[in-house]
C-alpha cells in the first residue's frame, strides 16, 4: 500500500465523517441526502485521484493538472453551488455529466476509476429533483356564450 493510498482513503473517509456529521443535524431529508451524496462524490473523486497521480504524473507530465483536476473540480463545484444555494440542481447536474464524459476519455485509461464518483454525482442530481405535490389541476371549460 502506497502512501498516495493512503492519504486517498484517509480523504474519502474524511467526507464519510463529515456526511455522518451533515446528516446528525435536523435539516430537510431531501436536502441534507442531496449534500451527503455531493460530498461523498467530491471526496470519492479526491480519493482516486491522489492516489493516480504519481503514474499520471509519469505518463503525462504537466497534463496531470488537467487529467486530474477537471474532474475534482466538477465534483467540488456542486458543493460551493450549494454552500450558496444557488443552481445547485444545475450544477450537480452539470458537474456529473463533466466527470462521467471525462471518465470516458479514450486517451486517459485511469480516468475509468473516476466513474464511481461521477455516477454518485449523478444520483446527488436525482435527488436534488423537487417532488411535486399532486397532479396540476385539470382546466376548466369556459361556457361558449360568454
Amino acid at each position: 500500500m502506497s502512501v498516495n493510498t493512503v492519504i486517498g482513503v484517509a480523504i474519502a473517509l474524511c467526507a464519510t465523517v463529515a456526511i455522518i456529521l451533515n446528516l446528525s443535524r435536523h435539516h430537510d431529508a431531501g436536502q441534507t441526502f442531496g449534500r451527503s451524496l455531493r460530498l461523498l462524490a467530491f471526496g470519492g473523486a479526491l480519493g482516486v485521484a491522489v492516489p493516480l497521480l504519481p503514474d499520471t504524473a509519469s505518463d503525462g507530465g504537466a497534463a496531470v493538472g488537467y487529467l486530474l483536476g477537471v474532474p475534482v473540480v466538477a465534483a467540488g463545484l456542486p458543493l460551493v453551488a450549494d454552500l450558496t444555494r444557488r443552481a445547485v440542481r444545475a450544477t450537480t447536474a452539470l458537474g456529473a455529466l463533466v466527470m462521467l464524459s471525462w471518465g470516458l476519455l479514450p486517451g486517459f485509461e485511469n480516468g475509468i476509476y473516476l466513474m464511481i464518483p461521477a455516477l454518485v454525482l449523478g444520483v446527488a442530481a436525482i435527488a436534488s429533483i423537487a417532488p411535486s405535490h399532486g397532479l396540476p389541476p385539470e382546466p376548466t371549460e369556459r361556457p361558449s356564450g360568454a
